[in-house]
Protein backbone atom coordinates (compact mmCIF):
# COMPACT_ATOMS: atom_id res chain seq x y z
CA UNK A 1 0.00 0.00 0.00
CA UNK A 2 3.11 2.28 0.97
CA UNK A 3 4.69 1.48 -2.25
CA UNK A 4 1.59 2.22 -3.97
CA UNK A 5 1.07 5.72 -2.83
CA UNK A 6 4.74 6.39 -3.18
CA UNK A 7 3.83 5.84 -6.60
CA UNK A 8 0.79 7.61 -7.29
CA UNK A 9 3.00 10.95 -5.59
CA UNK A 10 5.82 10.47 -8.44
CA UNK A 11 3.38 10.30 -11.10
CA UNK A 12 1.37 13.31 -9.53
CA UNK A 13 5.27 15.33 -9.42
CA UNK A 14 5.65 14.18 -12.50
CA UNK A 15 2.49 15.44 -14.22
CA UNK A 16 2.56 18.84 -12.74
CA UNK A 17 6.22 19.48 -13.62
CA UNK A 18 5.15 18.64 -17.24
CA UNK A 19 1.99 21.30 -16.84
CA UNK A 20 4.28 23.87 -15.38
CA UNK A 21 6.99 23.00 -17.90
CA UNK A 22 4.33 23.45 -20.63
CA UNK A 23 2.93 26.62 -19.42
CA UNK A 24 6.74 28.40 -18.85
CA UNK A 25 7.72 27.20 -22.88
CA UNK A 26 4.77 29.57 -23.92
CA UNK A 27 6.50 32.62 -25.53
CA UNK A 28 4.79 36.24 -25.87
CA UNK A 29 5.42 38.65 -28.32
CA UNK A 30 3.80 41.50 -27.33
CA UNK A 31 1.17 43.91 -29.98
CA UNK A 32 -1.19 46.44 -30.41
CA UNK A 33 -3.24 47.21 -33.12
CA UNK A 34 -3.71 50.69 -34.17
CA UNK A 35 -6.65 51.88 -35.19
CA UNK A 36 -7.15 55.65 -36.16
CA UNK A 37 -6.15 57.13 -39.61
CA UNK A 38 -3.46 59.32 -38.80
CA UNK A 39 -0.34 58.18 -37.69
CA UNK A 40 1.47 60.12 -35.00
CA UNK A 41 4.60 58.45 -34.70
CA UNK A 42 6.36 60.22 -32.30
CA UNK A 43 3.31 59.76 -29.28
CA UNK A 44 3.54 56.17 -30.75
CA UNK A 45 6.83 55.93 -30.35
CA UNK A 46 6.48 56.64 -26.75
CA UNK A 47 3.62 54.49 -25.61
CA UNK A 48 5.16 51.20 -27.64
CA UNK A 49 8.48 52.17 -25.72
CA UNK A 50 7.27 52.40 -22.58
CA UNK A 51 5.43 48.98 -22.93
CA UNK A 52 8.75 47.05 -24.73
CA UNK A 53 6.54 46.32 -27.86
CA UNK A 54 7.57 45.69 -31.08
CA UNK A 55 4.83 44.72 -32.88
CA UNK A 56 1.87 47.22 -34.58
CA UNK A 57 -1.10 46.47 -36.65
CA UNK A 58 -2.09 48.69 -38.32
CA UNK A 59 -4.69 49.63 -40.32
CA UNK A 60 -3.19 51.28 -43.51
CA UNK A 61 -7.02 51.46 -45.12
CA UNK A 62 -10.47 50.61 -45.08
CA UNK A 63 -12.43 48.32 -48.36
CA UNK A 64 -16.38 49.09 -48.62
CA UNK A 65 -18.71 49.04 -51.35
CA UNK A 66 -20.81 52.06 -53.14
CA UNK A 67 -23.33 51.75 -56.21
CA UNK A 68 -21.86 54.42 -58.01
CA UNK A 69 -17.75 53.50 -57.06
CA UNK A 70 -17.73 49.71 -56.45
CA UNK A 71 -15.32 48.15 -54.15
CA UNK A 72 -12.94 50.92 -53.26
CA UNK A 73 -10.48 51.61 -50.70
CA UNK A 74 -11.00 54.41 -48.25
CA UNK A 75 -9.92 56.38 -45.20
CA UNK A 76 -6.47 55.53 -45.97
CA UNK A 77 -4.02 56.36 -42.92
CA UNK A 78 -2.44 59.56 -43.11
CA UNK A 79 0.86 61.05 -41.41
CA UNK A 80 4.20 58.75 -41.69
CA UNK A 81 5.73 56.62 -39.65
CA UNK A 82 9.10 58.82 -39.86
CA UNK A 83 9.99 59.22 -36.07
CA UNK A 84 9.91 57.33 -33.34
CA UNK A 85 11.56 58.22 -30.14
CA UNK A 86 13.59 55.36 -28.74
CA UNK A 87 15.38 55.02 -32.22
CA UNK A 88 16.82 58.29 -31.30
CA UNK A 89 17.36 57.32 -28.01
CA UNK A 90 19.59 53.97 -29.17
CA UNK A 91 21.47 56.62 -31.93
CA UNK A 92 22.63 58.70 -28.77
CA UNK A 93 23.61 55.80 -26.32
CA UNK A 94 25.80 55.18 -29.58
CA UNK A 95 27.35 58.51 -30.37
CA UNK A 96 27.83 58.26 -26.49
CA UNK A 97 29.79 54.98 -26.59
CA UNK A 98 31.88 56.44 -29.83
CA UNK A 99 32.40 59.81 -28.12
CA UNK A 100 34.19 57.76 -24.90
CA UNK A 101 35.88 55.87 -27.46
CA UNK A 102 37.85 58.41 -28.71
CA UNK A 103 41.86 58.32 -28.93
CA UNK A 104 43.29 61.22 -27.01
CA UNK A 105 45.02 62.27 -30.90
CA UNK A 106 40.86 62.41 -31.82
CA UNK A 107 40.14 64.48 -28.64
CA UNK A 108 42.66 67.05 -29.11
CA UNK A 109 41.87 67.69 -32.41
CA UNK A 110 38.13 67.96 -31.75
CA UNK A 111 38.60 70.11 -28.87
CA UNK A 112 40.79 72.68 -31.56
CA UNK A 113 37.68 72.11 -33.82
CA UNK A 114 34.81 70.49 -33.33
CA UNK A 115 33.62 70.45 -36.65
CA UNK A 116 36.08 68.70 -38.27
CA UNK A 117 34.58 65.28 -36.48
CA UNK A 118 31.78 63.35 -37.56
CA UNK A 119 29.77 60.70 -36.33
CA UNK A 120 29.27 57.26 -38.71
CA UNK A 121 26.16 56.21 -39.94
CA UNK A 122 24.67 54.58 -37.10
CA UNK A 123 22.90 51.62 -38.20
CA UNK A 124 19.53 50.58 -36.00
CA UNK A 125 19.38 46.64 -35.30
CA UNK A 126 16.79 44.64 -35.86
CA UNK A 127 16.55 43.74 -32.39
CA UNK A 128 15.12 46.68 -31.84
CA UNK A 129 13.36 47.50 -35.14
CA UNK A 130 9.53 47.37 -34.91
CA UNK A 131 7.64 45.23 -37.15
CA UNK A 132 4.49 46.70 -38.44
CA UNK A 133 2.18 44.68 -40.35
CA UNK A 134 -0.26 46.39 -42.41
CA UNK A 135 -4.37 45.88 -42.13
CA UNK A 136 -6.83 45.84 -44.38
CA UNK A 137 -10.23 46.03 -42.76
CA UNK A 138 -13.11 44.86 -45.66
CA UNK A 139 -16.47 45.13 -45.12
CA UNK A 140 -18.98 41.83 -45.22
CA UNK A 141 -20.92 43.77 -47.67
CA UNK A 142 -18.09 44.25 -50.00
CA UNK A 143 -17.91 40.50 -50.85
CA UNK A 144 -22.12 40.10 -51.31
CA UNK A 145 -22.02 42.41 -53.88
CA UNK A 146 -19.13 41.25 -56.00
CA UNK A 147 -18.82 38.65 -58.27
CA UNK A 148 -15.97 36.83 -59.39
CA UNK A 149 -14.36 39.04 -61.56
CA UNK A 150 -14.73 42.28 -59.76
CA UNK A 151 -12.81 40.03 -56.72
CA UNK A 152 -9.94 39.49 -58.89
CA UNK A 153 -10.16 43.44 -59.78
CA UNK A 154 -10.12 44.17 -56.08
CA UNK A 155 -6.97 41.92 -55.66
CA UNK A 156 -5.14 44.47 -58.16
CA UNK A 157 -6.14 47.07 -56.40
CA UNK A 158 -5.39 46.76 -52.77
CA UNK A 159 -1.92 44.73 -53.78
CA UNK A 160 -0.98 48.14 -55.55
CA UNK A 161 -2.42 50.46 -52.87
CA UNK A 162 -0.46 48.57 -50.03
CA UNK A 163 3.11 48.05 -52.40
CA UNK A 164 2.43 51.81 -52.48
CA UNK A 165 2.36 52.78 -48.84
CA UNK A 166 4.67 50.17 -47.73
CA UNK A 167 7.11 51.46 -50.42
CA UNK A 168 6.94 55.12 -48.53
CA UNK A 169 7.41 53.86 -45.88
CA UNK A 170 10.56 52.02 -46.18
CA UNK A 171 12.16 54.90 -48.62
CA UNK A 172 12.65 56.29 -44.78
CA UNK A 173 16.44 54.78 -43.97
CA UNK A 174 16.75 56.68 -41.09
CA UNK A 175 13.85 54.93 -39.31
CA UNK A 176 13.69 51.31 -40.87
CA UNK A 177 10.15 49.48 -40.12
CA UNK A 178 10.18 45.42 -40.70
CA UNK A 179 7.09 44.46 -43.17
CA UNK A 180 6.64 40.62 -43.63
CA UNK A 181 2.95 40.50 -42.62
CA UNK A 182 -0.02 41.59 -44.11
CA UNK A 183 -3.99 41.21 -41.68
CA UNK A 184 -7.27 41.06 -43.96
CA UNK A 185 -9.56 41.80 -41.18
CA UNK A 186 -13.00 40.71 -42.50
CA UNK A 187 -16.35 39.10 -40.91
CA UNK A 188 -17.17 36.61 -43.70
CA UNK A 189 -20.15 34.76 -43.30
CA UNK A 190 -21.10 31.04 -45.14
CA UNK A 191 -22.36 33.18 -48.01
CA UNK A 192 -19.39 35.18 -48.66
CA UNK A 193 -16.35 32.65 -47.54
CA UNK A 194 -15.78 31.37 -51.26
CA UNK A 195 -15.17 35.10 -52.85
CA UNK A 196 -13.28 36.63 -49.47
CA UNK A 197 -10.58 33.19 -49.47
CA UNK A 198 -10.21 33.07 -53.16
CA UNK A 199 -9.11 37.28 -52.52
CA UNK A 200 -6.78 35.69 -50.37
CA UNK A 201 -5.35 32.85 -52.61
CA UNK A 202 -4.56 35.66 -55.22
CA UNK A 203 -3.38 38.27 -53.28
CA UNK A 204 -0.62 35.55 -52.03
CA UNK A 205 -0.15 34.75 -55.43
CA UNK A 206 0.59 38.30 -56.22
CA UNK A 207 2.39 39.06 -53.05
CA UNK A 208 4.47 35.91 -52.22
CA UNK A 209 6.96 38.05 -50.50
CA UNK A 210 4.36 38.58 -47.39
CA UNK A 211 2.95 36.31 -45.19
CA UNK A 212 -0.80 36.45 -44.64
CA UNK A 213 -3.00 36.38 -41.91
CA UNK A 214 -6.33 37.19 -41.04
CA UNK A 215 -9.23 37.42 -38.08
CA UNK A 216 -10.80 35.10 -37.11
CA UNK A 217 -14.00 35.53 -34.84
CA UNK A 218 -15.47 33.17 -32.18
CA UNK A 219 -18.21 31.89 -34.19
CA UNK A 220 -15.76 31.20 -37.24
CA UNK A 221 -13.93 29.59 -34.51
CA UNK A 222 -16.32 27.29 -32.92
CA UNK A 223 -18.03 26.74 -36.34
CA UNK A 224 -15.14 26.38 -39.07
CA UNK A 225 -16.26 23.35 -40.72
CA UNK A 226 -19.08 25.59 -41.67
CA UNK A 227 -17.38 29.10 -41.90
CA UNK A 228 -14.22 27.57 -43.41
CA UNK A 229 -10.93 28.39 -42.60
CA UNK A 230 -8.51 31.00 -44.49
CA UNK A 231 -5.96 30.08 -46.68
CA UNK A 232 -3.03 32.00 -44.70
CA UNK A 233 -0.14 31.14 -42.36
CA UNK A 234 -2.19 32.66 -39.73
CA UNK A 235 -5.06 33.86 -37.56
CA UNK A 236 -5.63 36.23 -34.77
CA UNK A 237 -8.30 35.11 -32.83
CA UNK A 238 -10.52 38.17 -31.72
CA UNK A 239 -11.65 37.62 -28.63
CA UNK A 240 -14.48 40.50 -27.93
CA UNK A 241 -17.72 41.88 -29.76
CA UNK A 242 -19.59 38.14 -28.86
CA UNK A 243 -23.13 39.73 -28.78
CA UNK A 244 -24.80 41.99 -30.87
CA UNK A 245 -24.55 45.16 -29.40
CA UNK A 246 -27.97 46.21 -30.34
CA UNK A 247 -29.65 43.71 -27.96
CA UNK A 248 -30.97 46.44 -25.05
CA UNK A 249 -30.70 42.81 -23.21
CA UNK A 250 -26.99 42.28 -22.98
CA UNK A 251 -25.18 42.97 -20.36
CA UNK A 252 -22.01 43.52 -22.07
CA UNK A 253 -21.34 42.79 -26.11
CA UNK A 254 -17.72 43.97 -26.04
CA UNK A 255 -16.64 41.06 -23.67
CA UNK A 256 -19.10 38.14 -21.46
CA UNK A 257 -16.35 35.35 -19.87
CA UNK A 258 -19.29 33.57 -20.04
CA UNK A 259 -20.68 33.78 -23.20
CA UNK A 260 -17.29 33.19 -24.35
CA UNK A 261 -16.81 29.95 -22.62
CA UNK A 262 -19.76 28.48 -25.15
CA UNK A 263 -17.46 29.09 -28.26
CA UNK A 264 -13.97 27.52 -26.59
CA UNK A 265 -15.43 24.06 -27.23
CA UNK A 266 -12.73 22.67 -28.93
CA UNK A 267 -9.19 22.68 -30.03
CA UNK A 268 -8.87 21.68 -33.40
CA UNK A 269 -8.86 24.81 -34.95
CA UNK A 270 -6.32 24.02 -38.32
CA UNK A 271 -4.49 27.53 -38.14
CA UNK A 272 -2.28 28.80 -35.75
CA UNK A 273 -3.62 31.24 -33.87
CA UNK A 274 -2.76 34.55 -32.11
CA UNK A 275 -5.06 36.27 -29.28
CA UNK A 276 -6.46 39.94 -29.25
CA UNK A 277 -7.95 41.54 -26.15
CA UNK A 278 -10.05 44.45 -26.25
CA UNK A 279 -9.55 47.30 -23.92
CA UNK A 280 -12.05 49.98 -25.50
CA UNK A 281 -15.37 51.23 -24.53
CA UNK A 282 -18.49 52.78 -25.63
CA UNK A 283 -21.95 53.89 -24.96
CA UNK A 284 -24.90 52.65 -26.67
CA UNK A 285 -28.39 54.57 -26.65
CA UNK A 286 -30.93 53.01 -26.40
CA UNK A 287 -34.60 55.03 -26.46
CA UNK A 288 -37.76 53.30 -25.64
CA UNK A 289 -36.06 49.74 -25.46
CA UNK A 290 -34.47 50.30 -29.06
CA UNK A 291 -30.81 51.10 -30.09
CA UNK A 292 -30.70 54.49 -31.64
CA UNK A 293 -26.93 55.14 -31.53
CA UNK A 294 -22.73 54.33 -29.89
CA UNK A 295 -21.52 56.98 -28.23
CA UNK A 296 -17.78 55.76 -28.79
CA UNK A 297 -14.83 56.03 -26.33
CA UNK A 298 -17.56 56.42 -23.40
CA UNK A 299 -16.80 55.06 -20.76
CA UNK A 300 -18.33 54.59 -16.75
CA UNK A 301 -16.40 57.58 -15.31
CA UNK A 302 -16.92 59.91 -18.39
CA UNK A 303 -20.61 59.39 -18.13
CA UNK A 304 -20.58 60.09 -13.89
CA UNK A 305 -19.10 63.55 -14.89
CA UNK A 306 -21.74 64.61 -16.82
CA UNK A 307 -24.41 66.35 -15.18
CA UNK A 308 -27.36 65.65 -17.66
CA UNK A 309 -27.00 61.74 -16.99
CA UNK A 310 -27.94 59.88 -13.67
CA UNK A 311 -26.71 55.87 -13.61
CA UNK A 312 -29.71 53.84 -12.31
CA UNK A 313 -28.18 50.56 -12.56
CA UNK A 314 -24.13 49.26 -12.58
CA UNK A 315 -23.48 49.95 -16.25
CA UNK A 316 -26.90 51.64 -17.08
CA UNK A 317 -27.31 55.67 -17.22
CA UNK A 318 -29.93 57.57 -17.94
CA UNK A 319 -30.81 61.13 -19.77
CA UNK A 320 -32.42 63.41 -17.54
CA UNK A 321 -33.35 66.28 -20.34
CA UNK A 322 -33.29 66.86 -23.66
CA UNK A 323 -29.58 67.70 -25.00
CA UNK A 324 -26.51 67.94 -27.64
CA UNK A 325 -23.40 66.30 -26.45
CA UNK A 326 -20.17 65.88 -28.64
CA UNK A 327 -22.71 65.55 -31.91
CA UNK A 328 -24.78 63.05 -29.90
CA UNK A 329 -28.81 63.99 -29.20
CA UNK A 330 -29.77 62.71 -26.59
CA UNK A 331 -34.11 62.87 -25.62
CA UNK A 332 -35.39 63.02 -21.72
CA UNK A 333 -35.17 59.52 -21.06
CA UNK A 334 -32.82 57.80 -23.09
CA UNK A 335 -30.88 54.91 -21.53
CA UNK A 336 -27.03 54.41 -22.41
CA UNK A 337 -25.40 51.60 -21.45
CA UNK A 338 -21.96 51.94 -20.66
CA UNK A 339 -19.90 48.86 -22.12
CA UNK A 340 -16.08 48.64 -20.91
CA UNK A 341 -13.49 45.89 -19.54
CA UNK A 342 -12.14 45.05 -16.13
CA UNK A 343 -8.56 43.96 -15.37
CA UNK A 344 -10.09 41.34 -13.95
CA UNK A 345 -12.04 40.19 -17.26
CA UNK A 346 -8.86 40.26 -18.87
CA UNK A 347 -7.21 38.17 -16.70
CA UNK A 348 -9.66 35.44 -16.67
CA UNK A 349 -9.74 35.89 -20.96
CA UNK A 350 -5.90 34.61 -20.49
CA UNK A 351 -6.82 31.65 -18.74
CA UNK A 352 -9.66 30.73 -21.67
CA UNK A 353 -7.02 31.44 -24.15
CA UNK A 354 -3.95 29.80 -22.80
CA UNK A 355 -5.85 26.24 -22.61
CA UNK A 356 -6.56 26.94 -26.69
CA UNK A 357 -2.99 27.99 -27.70
CA UNK A 358 -1.65 25.86 -30.45
CA UNK A 359 1.89 27.45 -31.19
CA UNK A 360 4.67 27.62 -28.60
CA UNK A 361 4.96 31.63 -29.52
CA UNK A 362 2.41 33.40 -29.67
CA UNK A 363 1.41 37.34 -30.11
CA UNK A 364 -0.74 38.95 -28.19
CA UNK A 365 -2.84 42.02 -29.30
CA UNK A 366 -4.65 44.15 -27.32
CA UNK A 367 -7.15 46.63 -29.62
CA UNK A 368 -6.39 49.50 -29.64
CA UNK A 369 -3.59 51.40 -29.06
CA UNK A 370 -4.64 54.73 -27.55
CA UNK A 371 -3.38 57.68 -24.64
CA UNK A 372 -6.28 57.97 -23.11
CA UNK A 373 -6.77 53.79 -22.69
CA UNK A 374 -2.78 53.37 -21.69
CA UNK A 375 -3.30 55.83 -18.99
CA UNK A 376 -6.97 54.34 -17.87
CA UNK A 377 -5.32 50.75 -17.85
CA UNK A 378 -1.64 51.66 -16.96
CA UNK A 379 1.70 50.31 -17.90
CA UNK A 380 1.86 47.56 -15.06
CA UNK A 381 -1.79 46.05 -15.96
CA UNK A 382 -0.33 45.28 -19.62
CA UNK A 383 2.92 43.76 -18.74
CA UNK A 384 0.85 41.68 -16.09
CA UNK A 385 -1.81 40.19 -19.05
CA UNK A 386 1.39 39.63 -20.90
CA UNK A 387 3.26 37.62 -18.48
CA UNK A 388 -0.17 35.61 -17.36
CA UNK A 389 0.38 33.83 -20.34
Amino acid sequence: MKREFLLFLMCATLLTTCKQSQTSSLQVKKGFYYWKTYFDSYETGKMLDSMEVKKLYVKFFDVSYNELQGAVPLAELQGGMSYFPYYEDFKSRERAKITANRTKKDSIKYAEDPYSFSFPEITIPDSIKIEIIPTVFITNFTFEKLNKEQVSDLVKKVSVKLNSMIKRENADEHYPKIFQEIQFDCDWSEKTKDKFFAFLAEFKKLNPQFKLSATIRLYQYKYYPKAGVPPVEKGMLMFYNLTSLQNPQAQNSILDIEEAKKYLTHQKYPLKLDFALPIFSWGLIFRGGQYVDIYRTLDSKQASELKFLKKVAENQFMSLADTVHQNFYLREGDNIRIEEVTENQLIESVKLLKDIANQDSITVTFFHLDRPLINKYGYETFEKIYKSF
